[in-house]
């Protein structure tokens, strides 16, 4: 990890993801987690408002990035024995199987090296009967919007963070053992449509 990534990257996308026009879009989908919670990239928190803990009995929370990390266990200093936060990649989930009710992962699909098989890992340490929930962004459905996307990643990469911007999340969600419902593609109001297509939604694991 370089300067860059270690020092003035975090803060970058803390108040990127962090942005009000986002809120509303993370609420929605982080209300529906119930049980015991695990976050991928749970990053500085951001979803911790989000939460409805007369449902959820705990959240563990995962990211890669250190500096975050501590941003988070800074935020959420008043619910030490709600939160749990651990440091690993979403590839190697350091949790045995079954063990979660609802996984909830914004904004963090984009960045991860290997997308396919954070999802099967996903898949791995949810309950039989758990829930994936998730909102993201990523390829469009318009022609001139999908050619900018690609043609713009290159650059937009190591910017910011290896996020892409041409990942078809629902057929990764799909492909990695999941059927999905209550689940739509959006424009996010406010920013650029290459950067601001959404897909949120729900999905239950595929015995």
């Amino acid at each position: 990890m370089n300067l860059y990534e270690k020092y003035i990257l975090p803060p970058i996308l803390n108040c990127a993801c962090g942005l009000p026009l986002l809120k509303s879009h993370r609420k929605d989908i982080v209300l529906r987690a119930k049980g015991s919670v695990l976050e991928i990239g749970i990053g500085s928190s951001l979803n911790t408002d989000f939460y409805d803990f007369d449902e959820i009995t705990g959240i563990t929370g995962l990211d890669p990035n250190k500096s975050l990390l501590k941003i988070a266990q800074y935020n959420n200093s008043n619910l030490p024995d709600k939160i749990h936060l651990t440091g690993g990649t979403s590839e190697y989930l350091p949790f045995p199987s079954n063990q979660f009710d609802s996984v909830v992962v914004t904004f963090s699909l984009c960045t991860i090296p290997q997308p396919d098989k954070a999802v099967k890992e996903i898949k791995r340490v949810l309950k039989l009967k758990g829930d994936l929930h998730f909102c993201e962004h990523g390829l469009s459905h318009a022609p001139k919007i999908k050619r900018l996307q690609r043609f713009v990643e290159p650059i937009w990469k190591p910017l910011a963070g290896g996020c892409h911007l041409s990942r078809d999340i629902f057929r990764l969600i799909t492909d990695g053992g999941f059927q999905l419902f209550d689940h739509e593609t959006i424009y996010a109001t406010g920013v650029p449509k290459f950067v601001g297509h959404l897909y949120k939604g729900s999905a239950k694991k595929i015995d």
